[in-house]
């Protein structure tokens, strides 16, 4: 973990036990606040740390080869695969997102802010409870969240929403990768990239911060197939199934970037 001391970021599980039959969005905010008035334990800052509260007969899987949040090096999701049932081998997973509304966003939102309570024993919980949804989306029965804050703090959430409650899994990250540094008008930063693994498949995913002249983001796989980034209030987020992107933290990224004029250009994206 020494090695780790100039990362600032922070990694945490989806714990499925942490998840009640009918998230509340005001509830989730009431909890954040009771939590704040009561004692926390810190950790040095930039430190690396791995939480998890998932119960020790439970397995537990890091994926590889993925960076995220990371300043000068990458490291890997923590992962804890759903058990069964939900929507196997992302059947419903769709190259065009859609947007999350009303009871679905909040429900989503909800389960984002409580899972990631617990990151860094509780030291993200003031950022979390200031945080503003920039981006709610929907890629079949699977919901993004990514939810930002002052001097760049930023949490994602993935989640296959059809899951049970009590065998769902999860992947994401919370953290301030950005240092509070904004970017430049056409700039595409990359936060997060690589790929991970839930329900023992495999997933690639790319996310991260986006100046205010970028208007859309498109990544071409391999097979020719565009999958399109929901860009919204500063942020972008894509993710499809497959390894595709294992190798990112050594290749740059290539993405189609339109801008607010309509002009196109290839950017890459690396961390």
């Amino acid at each position: 973990m020494k090695k780790n001391q100039k990362l600032d970021a922070l990694l945490r599980s989806m714990d499925a036990a942490e998840q009640s039959p009918a998230p509340n969005l005001q509830r989730s905010r009431n909890d954040l606040e009771q939590i704040l008035r009561s004692p926390q334990t810190s950790m040095p800052s930039g430190r690396l740390k791995l939480e998890s509260a998932t119960p020790r007969p439970r397995r537990r899987r890091r994926a590889l080869a993925l960076g995220t949040m990371a300043l000068a090096a990458t490291a890997g999701f923590l992962v804890v695969p759903a058990l069964s049932g939900g929507d196997p081998a992302f059947a419903t997973w769709t190259a065009t997102p859609g947007e999350l509304i009303g009871t679905e966003r909040d429900n989503a939102v909800s389960d984002c802010l409580r899972s990631s309570q617990g990151a860094g024993n509780g030291m993200y919980l003031h950022d979390l409870a200031e945080a503003e949804v920039a981006i709610a989306e929907k890629r079949g029965a699977w919901t993004t969240v990514v939810l930002t804050g002052g001097h760049g703090f930023e949490a994602t959430c993935t989640t296959d929403t059809t899951a049970p409650w009590f065998k769902k899994g999860s992947i994401g990250s919370v953290g301030n990768p950005g240092k509070g540094k904004e970017p430049s008008a056409r700039e595409v930063r990359a936060t997060q990239l690589g790929t991970g693994v839930i329900s023992d498949n495999p997933l690639s995913m790319a996310s991260g911060q986006v100046g205010p002249e970028v208007a859309a983001i498109t990544y071409i796989r391999a097979t020719g197939e565009r999958i399109k980034a929901t860009v919204s209030k500063g942020q972008f987020a894509l993710w499809f199934p497959g390894p595709e992107l294992t190798n990112s933290s050594d290749h740059a990224v290539p993405v189609e970037v339109t801008y607010n004029d309509n002009t196109t250009e290839t950017r890459h994206l690396s961390l």
